[in-house]
């Protein structure tokens, strides 16, 4: 069987994985002149600090199992670190507190009041059952817990806001449900962090295009398909994002809002943050990454690599590059300590995942069109639009293909 694959972010390379795995003739086509999709690292330029800057912090949890399976088929499962999550969170008076998956260890979070620490462990004891109403914000599904505002802002949004990058009172309350459920209440281990060691680039989209081409695929670059009527395939996989998947298969635009990601990158010349991560209260600074001690690399002239992700923050899009840096390296600085400002570069990612908002329907992998699949973190997989998403998706779509009654792998 001929397939073709569409697109080349982590769906379509899981996909075409799956497929080539199976004993399929398989194509892979990318309009970009690189693999891995929204998972890149920056294109390389004079002065910036080894290794170079991603296109964000992309972190995995434990629960992430097709993921993780995925660096595996692809020879970089030594490429993460894993940790037990016990992120530090630090307020706005420079105290630290650390969230822990337990029950006890939760009892100890001080940027909560007493109060609020007891209700916590009381409504996510009875979040196990909670059932969610229609078209409710998982915010609006605490509250009926009698969760108090300070406890969404100060717990809730830290965990949730970069989970499922919108806050708590944004973001559908089965998608919050699910994510609490699998990560926090889940088996232990699945809470953990999976924070890459290596450039994005190389550890995705490069390792995954190697171990397609010497598994016998052609793997075809620079290449935008446009229509899947030119193409010479017994059967397409579309693993591309919403609107031009629409295109491609004649279907109507699905109307799913985008939730964006920005991220700044900072060198200071001395070391502000002492932990390998950390989340910011009361700032655009979500979460926080002293990207040189993750991968090994810490500046040669000294001082601190950070990345810093704000998730879900339109907002923040409209700034120009260099009166963001200052907004962000300020914030920083006022919480951490003084420091001088050596570099910094901005990325956005403006379509970084779909915003899963109350009553949300994402289509499934199913087409109208005999043979052809779709796939992309978009699409419904049960999951949020995560790297774990992507990967089901894209298996998910190269499974159908392969089981129906049409397809003879090998012929």
């Amino acid at each position: 069987m001929k397939v073709a694959v569409v697109g080349g972010g982590l769906a379509g390379l899981a996909a075409a994985l799956e497929l080539v795995d199976a004993g399929a003739e398989v194509t892979l086509l990318e309009a970009r002149p690189t693999l891995g999709g929204a998972v890149q690292t920056l294109p390389e330029r004079e002065g910036d600090p080894q290794p170079p800057p991603d296109n964000g912090q992309h972190i995995a949890l434990g629960c992430f199992t097709e993921y993780l399976r995925f660096l595996d088929r692809i020879g970089e499962s030594q490429s993460i670190r894993r940790e037990r999550l016990a992120l530090p969170v630090i307020a706005e008076d420079g105290s630290s507190s650390s969230i822990t998956p337990s029950l006890g260890a939760l009892l100890t979070y001080k940027h909560l009041s007493p109060g609020d620490r007891l209700r916590l462990l009381l409504v996510l004891g009875r979040l196990r059952k909670a059932q969610a109403r229609e078209d409710e914000s998982f915010g609006r599904l605490l509250r009926r817990y009698r969760t108090s505002d300070a406890a969404i802002d100060r717990f809730w949004d830290v965990f949730i806001r970069p989970a499922l990058n919108l806050r708590t009172d944004e973001v559908d309350a089965e998608a919050g449900l699910f994510t609490v459920r699998t990560a926090l209440l889940g088996p232990r281990g699945n809470a953990d962090l999976v924070l890459p060691t290596k450039p994005l680039g190389r550890m995705h989209g490069d390792a995954a295009g190697a171990a397609l081409r010497a598994a016998g695929a052609t793997v075809v670059l620079d290449e935008k398909v446009a229509s899947l009527d030119d193409l010479d395939a017994d059967a397409i996989v579309v693993a591309v994002p919403p609107r031009e998947s629409a295109r491609l298969l004649g279907e109507p635009d699905p109307q799913l809002e985008d939730s964006p990601i920005v991220s700044v990158h900072l060198w200071f010349d001395r070391i502000l943050l002492r932990t390998p991560l950390a989340a910011l209260l009361g700032s655009d600074a979500h979460w926080v990454f002293d990207r040189g001690a993750l991968t090994g690399r810490r500046p040669e002239a000294g001082g601190q690599y950070l990345t810093v992700v704000s998730s879900g923050v339109p907002e923040l899009l409209e700034i120009r590059g260099r009166e963001l840096v200052e907004r962000i390296a300020g914030q920083l600085t006022e919480r951490l300590g003084g420091a001088e400002l050596l570099w910094s570069r901005v990325s956005r990612e403006p379509y970084a995942t779909v915003a899963l908002r109350p009553g949300v329907v994402r289509p499934g992998p199913e087409t109208s069109r005999p043979g052809v699949v779709r796939a992309g973190t978009w699409t419904d997989t049960g999951w949020p639009a995560t790297m774990e998403s992507a990967v089901r998706s894209g298996r998910r779509a190269a499974q159908l293909l392969l089981s129906t009654p049409r397809a003879r792998v090998g012929a």
